[in-house]
């Protein structure tokens, strides 16, 4: 039941209701203004008294730090056995609804950070760290200043004191710095790396990592490399990627010192103040995130990180909130807000809404030393995989994303396409002449699926992400069957593919190539198509979950409608997204230019990230998109010029500079029209 009145304070109505407290909306009648109330449940007091110390933890820190730019307290008492303490009722809404209203504009945000900075490293200098910074914890007044809330899980970094023992993993996993994830030690560079993730949602409108549970989350902020942001929005300015990389590195120290100096270097990617210092820090900056990736490859295991942080749950106790904390604000911006951002140009996503629970921190915890089992090294992980196969001279090789361990599992050298991992990680499946065939990678073991001797064409067979269904182009008809190999028969008709009773049959064009989305429900076909007194290939996206009982739903179709591009396209391939790659046919058999296709800007550049040379063929993104693997021959070269495997942040692509090519034996390609076709496989457990 909702108080009447708490201490002088006249209660209106309740904000929120979290772990910890219960904020209202209450009236001070000595100063006649409108207050945040935030009380202590007796409940909780009750069930546990470190909530009492907690509570009065908050208000002692809170009354410390004074700044234009943090929400200032107003009292602190006791009513009825309850602690309470009164706030600035901020009535300007949250940044979190302000994101979900639209992404930022790069000079929007910085309006908003360069004033919140300062009051975090105020706050930092005089040693407390805000440790569950987020957009719900940004709040605006009326005039739309915006104003750091709720310093209540802040950590005194030179230690603790009075009764309060014992330590915790505190905070929102889809913000939380890897070693905070693992319980170390904090200092203000953990609110840096919030404040990284807190710039790319602003300019996004999604979260860097994303899980189903808050521990995948909090793992994925150990393990998995920085997502980067000009693949979520590519209209960014090109060096936002060097922002979000530095302000949110594995290592601390390879952070902004201090969100001030996030913030100023931010600057200097929309401002044209001082050309000289954005020139020196820039290059100064993409040095630093150089140096930082070729460390993050020497990355610790994730096996190791996932015992950390059980470590710290079961030891320290966890306080992981999976829901934006209790506002200071109405739940939605009252009329009175000033929008700062501008309206949506990429879809934006919610924050994750579940129910916020907190255990008691316990004794401090001690980590038990890493088993035998975690020093077996570990195979590196790039973009979500853990290893590529290629071809060389017509045969399959494979090898981990570092080039280690490469081998070959075929020797026939018959020419070979559409090679793919099947699902089981252990099996590569490819077509050679029309024939289907599978080949274990541990044993090395040949087997064959199926054969079309009798079609005319055969061009694809593909299985899809889930591993449900094939994809196949059979005399240029698109087939969607049960994924069922055993099921083949030796040599199929077109009526035995129909008698599978697959989930489509579409003959509307005649598909050459297949690709699917990552959610299976979409498929990429490559056709032709009339060009003047030419035809010219074409990719269609098509939505193809309703099966049978829809035509298939054009959603997009490229490049002839959206971009200039030669006839013949030599591959493409895509991150089941937003995202594709083309390459045209300039020299030795399909080497040309790089396009970079989005779906969603209908926008395509040509890249060509080695020092801006020609030529490419073969790119593939990795399973998460976040990377992209190509072959490369120097056209300037001439006939020396080598094939080259390079791999890049899928970021980087429009960026252009001196790569390091993946490491293979010197003149590993004996072939100057060899097609490597690399394609990654998904990381196994």
């Amino acid at each position: 039941m909702q108080p009447e009145k708490i201490g002088i304070y006249e209660i209106k109505s309740e904000l929120g209701r979290g772990g910890m407290a219960t904020v209202y909306r209450g009236y001070d009648p000595r100063f006649e203004r409108e207050v945040a109330v935030k009380v202590l449940p007796p409940e909780l007091l009750h069930s546990d008294p470190q909530f009492r110390v907690r509570f009065e933890r908050e208000a002692k820190i809170i009354a410390q730090l004074e700044h234009s730019s943090i929400v200032p307290v107003y009292d602190v008492g006791e009513e009825n056995n309850q602690p309470y303490f009164v706030m600035r009722y901020m009535n300007g809404g949250s940044l979190s609804e302000r994101i979900k209203a639209g992404i930022f504009t790069v000079e929007d945000a910085v309006k908003i950070l360069d004033r919140i900075a300062p009051g975090l490293d105020e706050a930092h200098s005089k040693g407390f760290v805000h440790r569950d910074l987020k957009p719900s914890n940004i709040l605006f007044d009326s005039k739309g200043s915006p104003y750091i809330s709720d310093f209540g899980i802040a950590k005194i970094t030179q230690g603790q004191s009075g009764t309060m023992t014992g330590s915790g993993i505190i905070g929102t996993p889809a913000y939380m710095a890897p070693e905070q994830a693992t319980g170390d030690q904090v200092d203000g560079r953990a609110d840096v790396y919030a404040l990284g993730i807190i710039l790319f949602e602003m300019l996004t409108g999604k979260q860097p990592y994303e899980a189903d549970t808050p521990m995948a989350v909090a793992i994925k902020h150990v393990t998995d490399p920085v997502p980067r942001i000009l693949t979520v929005n590519p209209n960014l300015p090109a060096d936002t990627d060097l922002i979000i990389l530095k302000a949110m590195a594995k290592n601390r120290d390879e952070r902004f010192g201090t969100a001030v100096e996030m913030v100023e270097t931010l600057k200097l990617l929309v401002e044209e103040k001082d050309p000289d210092k954005k020139s020196k820090t820039l290059t100064a900056l993409r040095t630093s995130v150089k140096k930082q990736n070729a460390v993050a490859k020497k990355k610790r295991s994730p096996a190791l990180a996932i015992l950390l942080i059980v470590a710290g749950v079961a030891a320290a106790g966890i306080f992981l909130f999976n829901r934006n904390s209790l506002p200071l604000s109405p739940e939605a911006p009252t009329e009175t807000a000033v929008q700062t951002s501008t309206p949506a140009t990429v879809p934006s996503q919610a924050t994750l809404e579940s129910t916020e629970t907190s255990v008691p921190a316990t004794e401090t915890a001690t980590l038990p030393p890493a088993t035998e089992t975690l020093a077996i090294p570990q195979i590196p992980l790039i973009g979500g995989a853990d290893m590529v196969a290629f071809t060389r001279d017509n045969d399959i090789w494979i090898m981990n994303v570092d080039g280690s361990e490469l081998r070959s599992v075929t020797s026939d050298r018959a020419e070979k396409f559409n090679v793919e991992w099947l699902p089981d990680g252990d099996t590569i499946l490819y077509i050679t002449g029309k024939t289907v065939k599978t080949v274990n990678i541990q044993d090395q073991r040949e087997e064959i699926v199926t054969s079309f001797a009798s079609a005319e064409y055969f061009d694809a067979f593909r299985v899809s992400p889930d591993g449900k269904q094939i994809a196949i182009s059979l005399n240029r008809e698109l087939h969607v069957v049960p994924f069922d190999l055993e099921a083949f028969p030796s040599n199929p008709t077109k009526a035995d593919i129909i008698a599978m009773k697959g989930c489509l049959f579409y003959n509307d064009i005649g598909v050459k190539d297949i690709l699917w989305s990552d959610d299976s429900q979409k498929l990429s076909v490559e056709f032709v198509t009339p060009s003047g007194a030419n035809v010219a290939d074409t990719v269609r996206v098509l939505d193809v979950h309703l099966c049978q009982s829809s035509v298939p739903i054009r959603q997009d179709e490229f490049p002839a409608a959206r971009f200039k591009f030669p006839l013949d396209i030599v591959n493409f391939d895509w991150d089941g997204n937003l995202l594709f790659t083309l390459n045209s046919n300039i020299r030795n058999g399909g080497f040309g230019d790089l396009f970079f296709y989005n779906t969603f800007t209908h926008k395509a550049d040509t890249v060509a990230p080695v020092e801006g040379k020609c030529c490419y063929r073969d790119a593939a993104f990795s399973p998460d998109g976040t990377y992209v693997i190509f072959a490369f021959q120097d056209i300037n070269l001439g006939t020396t010029g080598p094939i080259l495997l390079y791999y890049i942040p899928t970021g980087s692509l429009t960026t252009e500079g001196a790569l390091e090519a993946i490491p293979l034996p010197d003149g590993f390609f004996t072939q100057r029209n060899d097609t490597p076709m690399p394609v990654f496989r998904p990381a196994q457990p």
